[in-house]
């Protein structure tokens, strides 16, 4: 099963509120993910990762995302991935 890799620019303000997000999406939708921010110039980009999660977990993910106020001027961007190393 792939990778998920959902990556949005966003308020760094609004990083307690993506904790909790990650909290929710672990509870409905039974997988645990990670954020990661990264800072360059103005621009503030924030990455959810899930690990090995089928398509219909990733439109779960996205379709919870869409009913989440801190989302709504934000673009999510969701792409997957399959691992092809060996470690």
């Amino acid at each position: 099963m792939p990778d998920a890799f959902i990556w949005y620019h966003a308020n760094e303000n609004i990083e307690p509120e993506l904790l909790d997000w990650l909290a929710q999406v672990e509870e409905k939708a039974d997988v645990r993910g990670k954020l990661f921010i990264r800072k360059e110039d103005d621009k503030t980009t924030f990455m959810e990762t899930y690990t090995n999660v089928s398509r219909a977990t990733i439109n779960r993910i996205e379709k919870m995302a869409a009913s989440q106020p801190i989302f709504n001027d934000i673009h999510r961007q969701c792409e997957s991935f399959v691992e092809v190393s060996n470690g």
